[in-house]
C-alpha cells in the first residue's frame, strides 16, 4: 500500500501510528441554548476528547420549507423547523471556540454552505467537517478547500464514486488535508451494517488518513473495532441527556458514555495481537460488522439516499425563457418528499441557461426544464 498523506490539525498529527483522534459530536444538541453549549464543551473535556464539534448552518440553505416530515425515535418531525430552530448564532462562534480551546479541545464545526464557511474562516478555525449529505456538493467542497485548512469528510450515503469525485474536487485546489470517515448515516445506525473493512477500503483506494463517523447506539464497540480496523479518527455525537427534546440527543451518548468510549480507545490502541483476538472473540458476530469492506449503500440507508444528497433546486418561481442565476437557484436537500433536481456538478454548468420549460418554486430543477 501507498504510504498515506499526513498532516496536522492544530498541534496533532493525523495519521496511523498516531493516537487516534476523538471527535466529541455536539452538533446541535445545545438546543438553542448557549449556557447549554457550554456545557457540552465541559463534557467533552471531561472526557479527555481531543475536539469538540458544532453544526453552523441556516435552514434555508439545506432544505426547502416544504421538504416535509420524516420519522424519527420521537415521532415524526418537521425538517425545515427543526432546523430553523437549531441555527447557531454567528455571535456564538468566537465564544465558543474561546471556551473550547481554554478547555484544552480543538474547535470544529460543519458549515453547510458558503456563507458559514466564511464566518468560520473569519473566527480562525483549525478544520472544517464536511457531512455526508453535502459530501456530493462540488460547488461548496472546491469553495471550502481554496481556504486551505484540513477538511474532514464524512461519506455515509456514498459510493467509492461519489468520494473519489469529491477527493478530485478537493486537489483541484491543492488542498492534500483530508480526512475520509466511513459512516452509516441512519440514526441510530444498526452494527451489523456497519461494514468496518470499509476503512481498509479506503485506505487504499485514496492513500488518506480514514477514521469513522459513528452512529451506533452503544459507546464501545463500534469504536473499539474501528481502532482495530486501522481507524486514526473516531467522531461519536454525543448529549448532555438522553431525554432531552430533539431529534439527535435519543441516539447519542450521555457524559459517563462519553467517557468510557474515550477511555476504551485508548486501551485499544495499545493492546497486544492476542488481546484484540480475545477482544473480537468475545465480541457479538464482529464478522458480520466487520463485513466484506466494499464500500456500498447499507440497507438502513438506500431509502434516504436518493433525497438526502445535494441537488439543484429553484428557489423562487422560474418563467419560461427566464435565465438561471443564483439568485434563483440554489443546492438543496430534496428529502424523501420531493423530486431531486440535478446532480451539484453541474451548478456552474446551468448558470445563464434560459429555461424552456417553467419552474415552481422550491422544486428540483431537471434536465427537462433546459431543453428543448
Amino acid at each position: 500500500m501507498a504510504k498515506e498523506h499526513s498532516f496536522k490539525i492544530n498541534n496533532r498529527i493525523i495519521g496511523r501510528g498516531r493516537p487516534v483522534f476523538v471527535i466529541a459530536e455536539a452538533g446541535s444538541n445545545h438546543d438553542g441554548k448557549l449556557l447549554q453549549a457550554k456545557k457540552l464543551i465541559d463534557v467533552a473535556a471531561e472526557a479527555k476528547a481531543d475536539a469538540i464539534k458544532f453544526q453552523l448552518f441556516k435552514a434555508s440553505k439545506i432544505y426547502t420549507p416544504n421538504c416535509g416530515k420524516i420519522p424519527t425515535p420521537r415521532g415524526k418531525l418537521d425538517l425545515y423547523d427543526f432546523f430553523k430552530q437549531s441555527e447557531m448564532p454567528f455571535e456564538w462562534i468566537p465564544l465558543l471556540k474561546k471556551y473550547s480551546e481554554k478547555k484544552g479541545l480543538v474547535f470544529i464545526v460543519s458549515p453547510f454552505d458558503e456563507e458559514t464557511a466564511d464566518e468560520l474562516e473569519k473566527n480562525g478555525i483549525k478544520a472544517y467537517k464536511i457531512a455526508s449529505p453535502e459530501l456530493n456538493h462540488l460547488p461548496l467542497l472546491s469553495y471550502i478547500a481554496k481556504k486551505q485548512k484540513p477538511m474532514i469528510i464524512s461519506s455515509g450515503l456514498s459510493t467509492l464514486s461519489d468520494i473519489e469525485e469529491a477527493v478530485n474536487v478537493i486537489h483541484k485546489e491543492n488542498n492534500r488535508q483530508i480526512v475520509l470517515l466511513h459512516c452509516v448515516s441512519s440514526y441510530p445506525a444498526p452494527v451489523r451494517e456497519y461494514n468496518l473493512k470499509a476503512i481498509e477500503t479506503l485506505q487504499n483506494a485514496f492513500q488518506l488518513p480514514v477514521g469513522i463517523s459513528d452512529h451506533s447506539l452503544g459507546p464501545v464497540l463500534i469504536p473499539k473495532l474501528a481502532v482495530i480496523c486501522g481507524a486514526v479518527m473516531i467522531e461519536k455525537h454525543f448529549t448532555l441527556n438522553k431525554k432531552l427534546p430533539g431529534a439527535d440527543h435519543v441516539f447519542a451518548l450521555e457524559p459517563d458514555e462519553l467517557a468510557l468510549m474515550v477511555k476504551e480507545i485508548r486501551a485499544a490502541e495499545k493492546w497486544s495481537k492476542e488481546k484484540t483476538n480475545k477482544f473480537l472473540n468475545n465480541s457479538p458476530f464482529y464478522k458480520k460488522i466487520l463485513g466484506t469492506g466494499q464500500k456500498i449503500i447499507a440497507s438502513s440507508e438506500k431509502d434516504i439516499y436518493p433525497g438526502d444528497k445535494r441537488s439543484i433546486f429553484a428557489v423562487k418561481d422560474i418563467k419560461k425563457g427566464e435565465k438561471l442565476s443564483k439568485n434563483n437557484l440554489s443546492v438543496l436537500r430534496a428529502e424523501r418528499h420531493l423530486r431531486p433536481g440535478i446532480h451539484p456538478r453541474y451548478f456552474n454548468l446551468v448558470l445563464g441557461k434560459r429555461l424552456s420549460k417553467p419552474i415552481k418554486k422550491y422544486s428540483g430543477v431537471q434536465w427537462a426544464n433546459l431543453l428543448n
